[in-house]
């Protein structure tokens, strides 16, 4: 392989490899993963490969892989002619990154690059009884790319740590080993003394277009942590448990009756024998009231 003429900046560079280069600019360059084949037997359809163009260390989020810009073009090319040829077109242009192989590349989380996703549209809204100012409040945002929500993953006390992207039977967590276990969605939020604790962020969101008395906090899933044990003793003094009554969330909460802490003004469970819904999302508005009314001391499955 030769570099081709006209190349005038690293994303030139990676187009000459094959890489199929969709933004580009600031620090970061960004497109479909050109591993992504040879990782797990398809291709990327949906962008989520990312390089940073300072450090040449790369990333793709859906399949976990990662590396240098040295390790990229070995792995594309194969050919240790076109790495020295590249190398010194590099350090011609004074992009001499091909030195960093080692640097851990941390992808930008801030606030200016997650309100670069777009609005919820109207009728995902609906179709999951939302009410939008409420959403954007908690931060709701959609993916145009690959059309799923983006949660937003904050702490109480580090602000932003990253977001999740989910649809039906897809999640993926950004950045990469983001650990969303370690905080509640919605605690930034909460100023109640009750805590509903429900499995899904929109959840939260549903109950705040509906309650005032009672706030939801979110665990992102049916797994709850010791550290999200702790945040919600922190935060509450009530708490009613309304994990999905599914077999994933009836079996998070036969352990939670073992793990969770003493609250001052006791623990509830949530309500479910009126209704043939899995959750809160699944709710009618008055269902969702007497789910909450009437939660008792006793789980809902025995």
């Amino acid at each position: 392989m030769t570099v081709a003429t006209g190349i005038t900046d690293l994303s030139s560079v990676l187009i000459d490899l094959g890489v199929d280069i969709r933004r580009s600019g600031g620090r970061e360059i960004s497109g479909c993963c050109p591993v992504h084949l040879k990782r797990t037997g398809h291709v990327d359809r949906s962008p989520s490969w990312s390089m940073n163009a300072e450090t040449g260390a790369w990333i793709c989020y859906s399949c976990g892989a990662r590396g240098s810009l040295y390790g990229l073009i070995a792995e594309l090319t194969g050919d240790t002619q076109s790495i020295w040829e590249i190398h010194s077109y590099l350090i011609q242009s004074g992009l001499d990154r091909l030195n960093v192989e080692n640097v851990e590349y941390r992808p930008p989380v801030d606030w200016i690059t997650y309100n670069k996703f777009a609005d919820v549209p109207p009728h995902m809204m609906e179709s999951k009884h939302l009410d939008s100012q409420i959403a954007r409040r908690y931060g709701i945002r959609w993916n145009l790319d690959n059309k799923s929500w983006v949660l937003p993953i904050i702490s109480k006390t580090d602000g932003l740590l990253g977001w999740q992207e989910k649809k039906t039977g897809w999640v993926r967590n950004y950045p990469v080993g983001l650990k969303k276990s370690h905080t509640l969605f919605g605690i930034e939020r909460f100023v109640s003394q009750t805590a509903v604790l429900v499995e899904s962020p929109l959840d939260v969101v549903r109950l705040a277009g509906i309650r005032g008395d009672v706030q939801g906090l979110a665990t992102f899933g049916a797994h709850v942590s010791k550290a999200q044990l702790d945040i919600l003793e922190d935060a509450a003094t009530k708490v009613i448990v309304a994990m999905d009554n599914d077999d994933a969330g009836i079996e998070s909460g036969k352990r939670l009756w073992s793990q969770l802490p003493r609250f001052r003004d006791g623990i509830l469970w949530m309500k479910y024998g009126h209704t043939t819904a899995k959750d809160l999302g699944d709710m009618t508005d008055s269902e969702i009231n007497e789910a909450i009314d009437g939660a008792s001391v006793l789980p809902w499955w025995l």
